[in-house]
């Protein structure tokens, strides 16, 4: 095939824009449309190979039947002449964008934007699944990341199969996916449903938040041990429900998972965004280090208390959320030993600003009322004592602008 060849009498061929390990695929114009498409073609060597292309027809009757905006939308197929025979084609919705794959070759993504595209992926499965789908090679190189309002899009239904078949090998022995991703019920011959591309989407999840895959082997057969007997070590999310969540997906067994996408979805929906650095201390780490400051105070040293909580304040709002109610706790416990500390004035303050956090729980903002009151009371008797500029905005410095994950 080369330039300006017309294909299917309709679809004129632009430029070459990849080549894979079963086919080509071109940027064409279709003449009927006068619109941009995505052709692929596959690879005269495998013509021949029968497997080979029932899995380039598998894969246009299977897409083809999807409509989601998650997923590469097929809009045609046929056969053409290549000089040996019939070949295949597959004319598909153009994303402009990169793969994943080559997003993540160039370092990590920001936090929120990747876990967006999780679920976005999410989406695309869900829609599969609920048509009895299985796609069964999950990984960055099938998810397209659209230049345009950076969607995530699901693309390679090669090798999917229904939801009631079981995994099997291939004519040459080989299990059927990509060997860093496959569930272990794969390797085993057992009965593969969504849940084995679930487990897919939890190792792509960990490589998003972390740069690497859960598993690293130089083999198959490692792989297979690995997948089918190692636990690897926990993302470390600012937020427990991430490491949760990628715990979850990676489970060895199938029945351990999330039920189904849409549950993944959801959980995802609600995963605050942000990663620990590798120094960072973990939330109890945290935790324990502001109870420490609290027994400076109770044993009579409330300087120590207040310089330990201020320093300790940051690192609350960044690595466990602005509203979060550990945050919100340890600045309470700031404007106590404040107002202990001969600032009453600056306790009142905080206090007061505590009780209009509008993400904080209904019991925190009782609390700081409650102890509001008496120290509005002591600055009445005693009054504001040595003055402090510690306001809640500068205590939480940039972590005070931090959310939730929204959107997708």
């Amino acid at each position: 095939m080369k330039q300006g060849e017309v294909i299917g009498g309709r679809y004129r061929l632009e430029e070459m824009l990849g080549r894979g390990g079963f086919g080509v695929v071109w940027l064409a114009t279709d003449l009927t449309f006068e619109r941009k498409v995505a052709l692929k073609v596959l690879l005269a060597e495998h013509a021949t190979d029968r497997e080979a292309v029932s899995r380039f027809v598998r894969e246009a009757k299977t897409a083809g039947g999807l409509n989601n905006p998650h997923i590469v939308t097929v809009y045609d197929y046929g056969w053409t002449d290549a000089g040996t025979g019939k070949t295949p084609y597959l004319v598909m919705e153009l994303v402009r964008g990169r793969a994943l794959s080559e997003v993540l070759k160039h370092g990590l993504p920001e936090h929120a934007k990747g876990l967006r595209w999780m679920r976005h992926v999410c989406k695309a499965l869900e829609a599969a699944h609920s048509s009895g789908i299985v796609h069964r090679d999950i990984k960055p190189e099938n998810v397209m990341i659209a230049a345009e309002g950076e969607r995530g899009k699901v693309l390679d239904f090669g090798i999917a199969r229904l939801v009631t078949q079981t995994a099997r090998l291939t004519s040459t022995g080989n299990v059927i996916g990509t060997v860093p991703y496959l569930a272990p019920e794969c390797w085993s011959g057992g009965v593969v449903d969504g849940r084995a591309d679930l487990y897919a989407l939890g190792v792509m999840l960990y490589e998003v938040c972390t740069g690497g895959r859960p598993f690293r082997a130089t083999s198959a057969a490692e792989y297979m041990y690995k997948h089918l007997e190692e636990v690897p070590p926990r993302v470390r999310g600012i937020d427990p429900a991430l490491a949760e969540l990628v715990a979850g997906l990676l489970a060895k067994r199938p029945e351990d998972r999330p039920a189904d996408a849409a549950e993944v979805l959801e959980r995802l929906r609600a995963v605050r965004p942000g990663m620990l650095r590798p120094d960072d201390p973990s939330p109890e780490q945290l935790r324990r280090r502001a109870d420490r400051a609290w027994q400076h105070g109770v044993a009579g040293e409330p300087a120590e208390a207040v310089e330990i909580l201020t320093a300790l304040l940051p690192a609350f709002a960044r690595i466990c959320g602005p509203a979060d109610p550990r945050t919100l706790r340890t600045c309470h416990d700031l404007a106590l030993w404040l107002g202990r500390d001969g600032s009453p004035g600056a306790a009142v303050a905080l206090l007061d600003e505590l009780t209009r956090v509008p993400d904080a729980t209904r019991e925190a903002r009782t609390a700081a009322e409650h102890d509001l009151a008496y120290w509005q009371r002591e600055v009445a008797r005693l009054g504001p004592g040595r003055p402090r500029a510690l306001g809640l905005a500068a205590l939480l410095g940039g972590g005070a602008q931090g959310g939730g994950a929204q959107g997708g």
